[in-house]
């Protein structure tokens, strides 16, 4: 680290334990209150303790001159709460449960001494009436008993309000769509540090759930400690030791032999004809020393490997093999050095190699071998240093520093597979010759940060600040050092046309650019402050007021300074009333900006030398224009790109603004139902487009600035760039049962609209994978229209995830006879269906040719999940037999259809769809299928 990076994080360390607390992610709840005598009095000086098996040692406070209190920075878990006071009989709760970063109200009412002491099991209010925001929890019952895929994102799903982007090119991602919001949009953090993908910005660590102890979802209303997302905030723990020794040994097993067959797709990954998947390992957690350092272990091995049958070429039905293998792993050390003080280091791991049939973004199993046999490899290392303090009654404190690392690495099997690539467009893209594509990514992210809070008399006021930098170290090229695509000569059909695509040098010119490769290091600083009040007006009303500061400033290949954006100022409002008093009910409201995290796609493509030449002519392997070739393609040739892209000097950070307006009521014991209407829409996007008629981007604000006028294709001249759209507006019903009586369930309903003209950080329409910022949706004008008449715009409508209505739910019962019963259900409307038509320029799908949304919608999709769990009692270990049983209604509804009207963009003018497929399924609702399980538990 340079020493101007020391100097920012000790004066940032320093400022945030002068003055108070800093965004660390929370890895803890709460247990707030009052305490009362008979007559409803308020009583000072209640010693209130907990004690609970997640907790080392017990956590005390006094109530205040109000008779209230808090017992802050605890582990989420069961905790038994007492209640002391001279003169009054002591009172204890059993069974207090505090969930991730949330507040458990529990009141006291103190009796006099002469009765006897009072032990009630611990019934807590089920509604939240401290915060606006709209969070879900999912503790260990509900994580180990509800059907779910390993990966913990699985469970996210289960939240109201979240959904999946509807697209086949991000099918290898685990997506997570929240209110409107595209997956690239989320902030995920685990034991607080932030594993967000870096690149992209989807989830950057896949850890099976064995690991996982409890999963909070903020899909809305979130307070200013929260930000950089735009969608919403996965927060996880995982477990720890305790004063008892306890672990697991499991293992879970499907193939093929154990789904019902699948039905036939037109996607180009082609159709799955098989497939295995083991999964084992074992978990360990205890002390080392009771009640002051504990320890947890874990090692997970997945091996899977999918067997898809080619759809297309010489090779039509032949079934490949893609083996993959992961092996998961977390570890963690509690330690307490003192009374309510805790160290905790955490390290935790994902890495995975996949072999055989690569199929993602940049790879199909659309041609010979050679093109699709490859190995990728994916995610790396986290580290964890965190520390959690209270000082008296008023001051609580958190401090930690973290690394997160990842790779993203795709190449041939062999120095077979290191030539020429070729596409045939005419012919559905089919390859032959090379692997094509070949890239080596890392990327490290280290954070500092460090946190204080102060309680004062119905305020709780917190200050925040962190540190974060980022650094990425690339490498990218073609196969044989080109791709190479064929296109069909209108005008002299006997002389194929050929686009040769690679990188070149700097210096290079359109007549002179050398085959070369892109070697880059960028990265980026981000800085944040915030602070944040949480008012307690009243017994029945809560203020949350906020403010975000967040900096961000992106760093080229060398070093300089490319963008600054330092005026992301974040309000937030929210409030809370309990017309009940009770602590039962709360109508609530909030207004929050969220700024993005810009990814380091766009810090690698945009500054870091990146000159992709387009070379059109008559030959298969020259790289030097034809100008005859040329005209007949009625394409020139060009280098996209430049040395960095320049931006607009006044850029302004991309932020969604949100309103939320619910209620929600306690209407039974551990009953709770809910209303509430959401209204997401972007504020300003960040983009880049073409800003100089040789082919150089720019980067700015859409509609504003040096963005204010785009070009068209050629040139010619420019139009008023559209103003980004996307609003969203939607009305969500709850039902919640809180486990108790031996079941539990979540039921919600929303009703939604999504329209606007830009989908977000992540693009399901077109044919290539997410490039977040620098998408080609403000390139050119023409990409607004249907690429003919330039004054008819046609891209703005219902937009990629529109979904009218979703009802979800879930539930947990467990029987007499011990057997555990989890059920997961869907219903989803459909998404809205584009005729897109392709752009030879930039040899994808850009065009909108009939109004976007307007040829229809997927149909429905609905299924339903199921889990069965029983335990064997031997000795002093429980043998627990796994069912799970997925898709169990073998719908096999279409979820995508092939949106492609031809292959090169004279086809889009055709009155019928040149593309055979056109309309066709290319991605289904899996087939029912079985996956069996074995935990042994001590």
């Amino acid at each position: 680290m340079k020493a101007n990076d020391v100097y920012r994080v000790l004066a940032l360390t320093a400022s945030a334990c002068v003055l108070a607390g800093v965004a660390v992610a929370q890895t803890t709840g709460r247990i707030i209150g009052s305490a009362t005598d008979e007559q409803k009095g308020v009583l000072p000086g209640v010693t209130v303790e907990a004690r609970g098996p997640a907790l080392q040692g017990s956590r005390s406070t006094t109530t205040d001159q109000f008779g209230l209190y808090r017992l802050t920075l605890l582990p989420p878990g069961q905790y038994e709460v007492t209640f002391t006071l001279q003169g009054f009989a002591t009172e204890t709760r059993t069974g207090v449960t505090v969930s991730l970063a949330r507040d458990t109200t529990l009141d006291a009412v103190m009796r006099p001494a002469l009765k006897e002491s009072l032990v009630v099991s611990g019934e807590v209010p089920l509604v939240d009436v401290s915060s606006a925001t709209v969070t879900t929890n999912l503790n260990a019952t509900s994580i180990q008993t509800l059907p779910t895929g390993r990966n913990y994102s699985a469970l996210v799903q289960v939240a109201p309000g979240t959904s999946s982007d509807a697209s086949e090119n991000n099918l290898g991602q685990n997506t997570i769509t929240v209110y409107g919001s595209s997956g690239a949009e989320n902030a995920y953090f685990i034991d607080g540090v932030n594993t967000t993908g870096m690149e992209y910005g989807f989830q950057g660590k896949e850890l099976n759930f064995e690991f996982i102890q409890e999963i909070d979802v903020k899909t809305g209303g979130y307070e200013a400690e929260y930000g950089r997302a735009t969608g919403g905030i996965i927060n996880v723990i995982t477990k720890s030791g305790g004063n008892e020794f306890h672990g697991d040994v499991f293992a879970y097993y499907d193939n093929d032999s154990l789904q019902a067959n699948a039905q036939s797709v037109v996607s180009p990954g082609g159709t799955v004809q098989g497939f295995t998947k083991k999964d084992y390992g074992l978990d360990i957690g205890g002390y080392i020393v009771r009640d002051k350092l504990w320890f947890y272990g874990a090692y997970d091995r997945v091996d899977n490997t999918t067997k898809s049958a080619l759809r297309a070429g010489p090779n039509a039905g032949q079934v490949v093999s893609s083996p993959s293998k992961r092996d998961l792993g977390s570890a963690k050390l509690t330690w307490r050095p003192a009374e309510n003080q805790s160290l905790v280091f955490t390290f935790f791991q994902d890495p995975r190699t996949d072999t055989g049939a690569i199929s993602d973004a940049n790879h199909t199993l659309n041609g010979d071998p050679l093109t699709y046999e490859g190995q990728r490899e994916f995610g790396g290392q986290d580290y964890a240093l965190r520390y959690d303090g209270i000082f008296g009654a008023d001051w609580a404190a958190s401090a930690q520093v973290a690394r997160h690392e990842e790779k993203n690495n795709v190449g041939p099997a062999s120095g077979a597979g290191d030539v020429v690539q070729y596409q045939d467009v005419a012919n559905d893209f089919f390859q032959t010759g090379g692997f094509g594509r070949i890239e080596g990514k890392q990327f490290t992210r280290d954070f500092y940060g460090a946190s204080l809070s102060r309680f004062l008399s119905g305020h709780e006021v917190k200050f925040g600040a962190e540190y974060e930098k980022a650094v990425a170290d690339v490498t990218k090229r073609y196969s044989g050092g080109q791709q190479v695509q064929k296109y069909t000569n209108l005008v002299d059909p006997s002389k194929p046309i050929y686009n040769h695509y690679y990188w070149t040098t700097p210096d290079a010119t359109v007549d002179n650019a050398p085959v070369s490769a892109l070697f880059a290091s960028p990265g980026h600083r981000n800085t944040t402050l915030y602070l944040q009040d949480r008012w307690t007006v009243s017994a029945a009303l809560t203020i949350n007021l906020g403010v975000r500061w967040d900096r961000q400033e992106i760093i080229d290949s060398s070093g300089v300074k490319q963008i600054d954006l330092k005026k992301d100022f974040a309000p937030r409002l929210g409030f809370v009333w309990d017309p009940s008093g009770t602590h039962r009910s709360r109508v609530y409201g909030s207004f929050g900006r969220f700024y993005e995290q810009l990814p380091m796609d766009l810090v690698i493509r945009s500054f870091s030398y990146e000159r992709q030449p387009n070379i059109i002519n008559y030959s298969p392997t020259d790289t030097h224009p034809d100008p005859a070739a040329e005209a007949d393609f009625e394409t020139p040739s060009k280098i996209l790109g430049g040395f960095t892209e320049p931006s607009d000097p006044n850029i302004r950070n991309q932020y969604v603004e949100e309103y939320i307006l619910g209620a929600e009521k306690e209407v039974a014991a551990d009953i709770a139902v809910g209303v509430k209407g959401i209204y997401r829409s972007y504020g300003r996007v960040i983009e880049d487009f073409l800003c100089i008629d040789d082919g150089t981007y720019c980067i700015g604000n859409p509609s504003q600035g040096i963005m204010s006028r785009v070009y068209t294709l050629d040139y010619s001249q420019t139009f008023p760039a559209p103003r980004p759209v996307r609003i969203f507006r939607g009305l969500q019903f709850d039902v919640t049962k809180r486990f108790s009586n031996n079941w539990q369930a979540l039921a919600s309903y929303i009703y939604s609209t999504l329209e606007g003209n830009y989908d977000g950080e992540f693009a399901p329409y077109t044919n290539v994978g997410a490039d977040p910022n620098i998408s080609a949706a403000y390139d050119y004008y023409d990409f607004f229209t249907d690429g003919k008449n330039l004054s008819k715009i046609t891209n703005r409508g219902y937009l990629s995830n529109d979904r009218r209505s979703q009802f979800k739910v879930s539930g947990i019962y467990l029987t007499p006879f011990k057997l555990a019963i989890g059920v997961t259900a869907h219903y989803r409307t459909g998404t809205p269906l584009s005729r897109m038509g392709f752009s030879d320029a930039y040899t994808r799908y850009e065009f909108f040719l009939t109004k976007r949304g307007s040829e229809g919608r997927t149909p429905a999709t609905y299924e339903a999940d199921v889990h069965l769990g029983y335990p064997i009692e031997i000795k002093l270990v429980t043998v627990n037999l796994l069912l799970d049983v997925f898709n169990v209604l073998n719908a096999q509804r279409p979820v995508l259809l092939d949106q492609r009207w031809g292959f090169e963009e004279a086809d889009n003018s055709s009155p019928t769809p040149v593309n055979p497929n056109y309309g066709k399924v290319i991605l289904r609702t899996p087939p029912t299928s079985v996956r069996l399980g074995l935990r042994v538990t001590f």
